[in-house]
């Protein structure tokens, strides 16, 4: 038997999924591990292996053809400010750059936050002004050298960031996407001088238009680059150690795998690689049930994030904002907020309101159930008190919740305060959680112009099949699918990804566009890609290159992404149906008539994407026929819903015990080794052939299972 495994590293539990020769899956878990991420993997590693019957983790990992990763260090390492110590290198007279920033001060803040301008300061720079160094050297928009570069200028400045310690150094000079020579000039230095330093050009990690822009994205990869390079090598190290034989693939946050080494070049591509993970999953799971538009909707234990897949394709943002800096990395398109399982609830002082989240009580010390010493009470708390999760069986029964720690934590932060008995207020966190969880959807869709009730919702992370069918029925959604992986879904998602890499370059033209000038364009990134691929180990039948054009309208800063026709040179007659495409998406994304075609349009940048098939085996499917649901059930408990009211005696099933087309009506609590599914009283359960669980919500079932 050969296995494809994908772990996940989350905030609060790092996931495994293993999938066979047979298309069969097997799921491992485990508590993270922030002081040391790589322990975690082992032990959810340790857990599928025990699950798969298989004495250890050697057994699982010398079977293994494809191993595949998706990791919080990058993020951990932004949000803690524990990167390296980065110095940059910027063309002589241009030391600000970075720290000006755009005039845009709302970029990245929250609706509150931009209320009180007057109050906020410019994030804390990665770079300190102290280690900024300047060279000299011009080269113009056309890649002409105006002044040459003077290597020994280049030594000292390079001694000198290495004298105040500095790690890693960004190169960010003016007009190196025209000519990148003086930029490799500052890294040979480098290279040869302090091999030990990490470097990090512009040309390569961001080769488009915005000097603002292409600094700052070579300076988060700069700063995260030494501290993903480790964590791989001492990965890469225990999975070898333990029978592993080829090297691990790691998700990008666009949707694709890379190797080590090209993640190590450019690291800035693992930051949000695990929410990239879960949509690319839930793409994976809307194809298998022939659903073109889904809401991939993920709740865990510390955040909730909410992502697109319409007509089959996943929306993508090739300018996002991280920590307040613009950055030139294309991303799976991913809203979040602070609401998951492990979001605390607490009362305002100033306006005595229940408030949940957004902060969280992450792993350590957890939800107070978890009785590892947490001490306030979380949505996780308020669903125990509830009733919807068994203290007995939580992750399958490896790990026991305390009820009556979790009642009293919430009695006596929240119920006494306001006058209110523990089930009460434990409802009340219950709704107000679901209640930002659904405001989140309605942004994502109805302020984008999309309507939700032409979507089906796809639920995965541990806390969402809790909750999803609250939101679903507030945003009118029918439909709500909860895979088989729900609790471990981006590691489902990185077993279905393929190797991607991502080249760009920008090339400001009016149209009308010149066919020879784009083809040429394209021809340039095309062959660099065939060559990456090659050497990737993949033949062209297994290859697929896919060309888009960044385009905007004259006298606009908003620019659209538009996909490209076919794989042949581009004609005039082509490059016609690029503009009509260019206005439909434009009206699709800003409304009906919003587009300004008298302006006349503009191409800003060509892009490729290159995709390296992996043979992977088809996810079992089972027959899907009639049975008996009685035999699933396993036992009875008070449950509370909102219908009644009160607790209500409630059937609980075992998800290992039923068989797809058998079908529960609600009130019902399905308990599966890694997540529970709740099924309120107006909505209908069933399993389909691949044993994911569809929520029919609103669509009573007469009181009867099947």
């Amino acid at each position: 038997m050969e296995y494809i495994i994908g772990v996940d590293i989350g905030g609060t539990f790092t996931d495994c999924v293993v999938l066979d020769t047979d298309g069969a899956l097997t799921i491992g878990k485990a508590l993270s591990t922030p002081h040391d991420f790589s322990v975690g993997v082992v032990d959810s590693l340790r857990n599928a292996a025990e699950n798969l019957g298989l004495p250890g983790i050697g057994e699982l990992l010398r079977s293994t053809r494809l191993f595949f990763h998706a990791c919080t260090v990058a993020d951990n390492t932004l949000i803690t400010r524990a990167g390296a110590v980065t110095g940059l290198v910027v063309t002589e007279g241009f030391p600000d750059t970075f720290l000006m920033m755009r005039g845009n001060v709302h970029l990245g803040l929250t609706e509150s936050e931009s209320s009180h301008l007057a109050a906020l300061e410019k994030p804390e720079p990665l770079v300190p002004r102290g280690l900024t160094e300047e060279v000299p050297g011009r080269i113009d928009y056309k890649g002409s050298v105006l002044i040459d570069t003077d290597v020994r200028r280049i030594e000292e400045v390079v001694d000198r960031l290495v004298g105040k310690g500095v790690e890693s150094v960004a190169v960010c000079l003016l007009w190196s996407i025209a000519n990148s020579a003086h930029e490799k000039a500052v890294a040979a230095v480098i290279h040869r001088k302090h091999p030990e330093v990490h470097v990090s050009c512009s040309s390569d990690v961001a080769p488009f238009l915005g000097e603002y822009e292409r600094t700052a994205t070579t300076i988060f990869s700069a700063y995260i680059g030494p501290r993903i390079v480790a964590y791989m090598r001492s990965l890469q190290g225990k999975l070898a150690g333990n029978g592993l034989r080829s090297a691990p693939l790691v998700m990008q946050a666009y949707g694709g795998m890379l190797s080590i080494e090209a993640t190590s070049q450019k690291a800035i591509g693992t930051l949000e690689s695990g929410p990239a993970a879960g949509v690319v999953g839930s793409r994976f799971i809307a194809d298998l049930i022939g659903e073109p538009n889904v809401l991939a909707t993920d709740m865990g234990g510390t955040t909730f994030k909410v992502s697109l897949v319409r007509g089959g394709l996943i929306e993508r943002d090739f300018q996002p904002v991280f920590e307040r800096y613009s950055i030139l990395a294309p991303k799976i398109w991913v809203a979040s907020i602070g609401a998951g399982g492990g979001s605390i609830a607490w009362i305002d002082d100033k306006s005595g309101l229940l408030k949940v989240g957004p902060q969280g009580a992450g792993a350590a010390p957890g939800p107070v159930a978890y009785g590892l010493g947490g001490t306030e009470p979380t949505v996780c708390d308020a669903d125990v008190v509830l009733g919807y999760l068994n203290p007995g069986y939580f992750l399958g029964g490896r790990m026991t919740l305390d009820k009556d720690a979790a009642t009293a934590a919430v009695e006596e932060r929240i119920a006494k305060p306001l006058d209110m008995t523990a089930v009460q207020a434990a409802g009340g966190i219950f709704r107000i959680i679901n209640a930002h969880m659904s405001d989140l959807i309605r942004r994502c869709t109805v302020e984008r112009g999309h309507d939700p009730r032409e979507f089906a919702m796809v639920a995965i992370g541990g806390s969402a099949p809790v909750h999803a069918a609250r939101c679903a029925v507030q945003l009118g959604v029918r439909k709500v699918v909860i895979p088989l992986t729900a609790s471990v879904h981006a590691a489902t998602g990185l077993i279905s990804a393929d190797v991607t890499y991502e080249y760009g370059m920008s090339d400001h033209a009016v149209v009308p566009l010149d066919p020879v000038r784009v083809n040429g364009g394209f021809d340039k990134l095309c062959a660099r890609a065939a060559e990456d691929l090659a050497n990737a180990g993949f033949q062209k039948d297994d290859t697929v290159i896919l060309r888009s054009v960044d385009m905007r309208y004259r006298y606009q800063v908003n620019e659209l992404n538009v996909p490209v026709s076919g794989s042949g040179p581009l004609q005039e007659a082509d490059l016609e149906q690029l503009y009509r495409r260019f206005d439909e998406l434009y009206e699709q994304s800003y409304g009906k008539e919003s587009g300004y075609p008298e302006a006349g349009k503009e191409m800003m940048s060509l892009r490729v994407t290159a995709i390296g098939k992996l043979a992977k085996p088809a996810v079992h499917k089972d027959p899907v026929e009639p049975g008996d649901v009685r035999e699933a059930r396993k036992d009875r408990r008070d449950v509370y819903f909102e219908e009644d009211g009160d607790f209500t005696a409630t059937d609980i099933y075992d998800f290992g015990r039923l068989s797809p087309g058998m079908s529960i009506a609600g009130p019902a609590v399905i308990e599966t080794p890694v997540t529970t599914i709740v099924v309120n009283p107006r909505d209908r359960a069933e399993m389909d052939a691949f044993r994911n669980i569809v929520l029919h919500v609103g669509q009573e079932g007469g009181g009867r299972s099947s």
